[in-house]
C-alpha cells in the first residue's frame, strides 16, 4: 500500500518549502508507535479482533501524543502544524475510542473494522488533501500525498475482509510500511538540510 520511496524532493526545491533543521524529527518519531505496534502484532500469534483493538488503541493513542508534541514545538506559521493537528484528533479519537470498546463493550470484528476503516477514511482524505493543497509550501506535501493515499487503501482492503486474523494482520502491514517510509523521508529530509543550504548559499 505504501511505496517507501522519499518524494519530498520536489517541493523542497520552492523557495517557499524552506523548512527548518528539527523539521525532519516529526516524520521519524510519528514513525515509532507505528513500526512498534506493526511490528508487535507481525509477532504476535494471536490475531483476534480484541487483540487488534488493543493494538489499535496504543497506536492511536500514543500517535496522538507524538503528533501534539510536535504541532507544540512547530511554529504558528508553519502549514505542518496544521497537519499534525489535524492527524492527532483523528488518531486520539481512534484510540480513545478503541479503548473504550475493549474495556465496555468487549472485542468483536466489526467494531474493529469500523475503528480502524473510519480512522483510515478521516486521517487518509485529510492528509490527502493537505498534501495536495500545500505542495510547494511545504517539503512533506508530496508525502503526505502518497500516505494519504495509502491510508485510505487500507480503508478500502478492510472493507474486503471478513475474518479477524486477515483484518488485524493487514493493519500491522499498514503501520510496518507507514513507519518505514516515515523514517526514510524523516532521515533524508534530514541529510539533505546541508546540501540544500550550501547551494542556497
Amino acid at each position: 500500500m505504501l511505496s517507501a520511496v522519499p518524494l519530498y524532493a520536489e517541493g523542497m526545491s520552492s523557495p517557499a518549502s524552506t523548512s527548518s533543521t528539527s523539521e525532519w524529527r516529526a516524520p521519524v518519531l510519528r514513525a515509532v508507535p507505528a513500526i512498534a505496534i506493526g511490528l508487535t502484532i507481525t509477532f504476535t500469534a494471536d490475531h483476534s479482533a480484541l487483540i487488534g483493538l488493543v493494538m489499535l488503541s496504543v497506536f492511536g493513542i500514543a500517535t496522538a501524543a507524538v503528533l501534539t508534541l510536535t504541532s507544540l514545538r512547530t511554529g504558528r506559521g508553519e502549514p505542518v502544524r496544521s497537519l499534525h493537528r489535524g492527524l492527532a484528533l483523528f488518531a486520539g479519537l481512534a484510540g480513545a475510542l478503541a479503548l473504550v470498546v475493549v474495556v465496555t463493550a468487549g472485542a468483536g470484528l466489526p467494531l474493529f473494522l469500523l475503528l480502524v476503516g473510519g480512522y483510515a477514511v478521516l486521517a487518509g482524505a485529510f492528509e490527502l488533501v493537505w498534501g495536495m493543497r500545500h505542495r510547494g509550501r511545504s517539503p512533506l506535501a508530496r508525502d503526505a500525498v502518497f500516505i494519504g493515499i495509502g491510508t485510505l487503501a487500507l480503508a478500502i482492503v478492510l472493507a474486503l475482509v471478513a475474518d479477524p486474523v486477515s483484518a488485524v494482520g493487514f493493519f500491522g502491514a499498514y503501520a510496518v510500511m507507514l513507519g518505514i517510509f516515515l523514517l526514510i523521508v524523516g532521515f533524508s529530509l534530514k541529510w539533505s538540510t546541508p546540501v540544500k543550504e550550501g547551494v542556497a548559499s
